[in-house]
């Protein structure tokens, strides 16, 4: 994981908004950037886990991301959102990857995690695992400019506006894709759920 030092506070949060992090940033305050990658690694890197299948590509985009928002710190706009800016960034990195690759890797079917009851009979555990498995498999075999916005909205609860921003299209554009995507899933996934619910 990025690197970037301790913090005055140590795990205190800063009080601090995100927009003014980074005008207090651009100001010189090279604190204020350890503050903005303790505020934003989290999200990113497993946004970043599941577009790009490995925790290996994952951290170097993770690392390119946060290196990018420092070098173009002075672009940044105070007036929109800090989250949307720097997951456009991630976002256009990861599409510079997906382009790179001949194409798109799997994400490991053993990362799987659902959460739920402890105490389950062992047929409604494998259940579990194996709708799991099937749902991972399913939003892997989505085409990428479905599981992008889906994943945005889905796994990171970004807002339609926010993900039209994030990956600078209409926001019609947006709900068609996340609709499609819903649609796919729901069609591949018919006949596990039949089995396991």
């Amino acid at each position: 994981m990025l690197r970037t030092g301790v913090l005055k506070n140590g795990n205190e949060k800063d009080p601090r908004s995100d927009s003014q992090l980074m005008i207090d940033l651009c100001e010189g305050d090279n604190d204020a950037f350890s503050h903005i990658v303790k505020r934003f690694q989290r999200p990113l890197y497993s946004h970043l886990i599941r577009m790009l299948g490995n925790e290996e590509d994952a951290e170097e985009q993770l690392q390119m991301t946060f290196c990018r928002v420092y070098r173009y710190r002075h672009n940044y706009d105070p007036q929109r959102p800090l989250i949307t800016w720097v997951y456009t960034i991630a976002s256009n990195l990861a599409k510079k990857e997906w382009r790179r690759r001949s194409r798109w890797s799997m994400v490991s079917l053993e990362k799987v995690v659902l959460k739920g009851p402890r105490k389950m009979t062992p047929h409604y555990r494998e259940g579990r695992r194996e709708l799991g498995s099937s749902i991972e498999e399913a939003i892997n075999d989505l085409p990428e400019h479905y599981r992008e916005p889906f994943l945005l909205r889905e796994k990171q609860g970004f807002s339609y506006e926010e993900i039209s921003e994030i990956l600078g299209i209409k926001i019609g554009t947006v709900k068609s894709r996340i609709n499609r995507a819903r649609t796919g899933l729901r069609e591949s996934l018919e006949d596990v759920w039949e089995m396991w619910k």
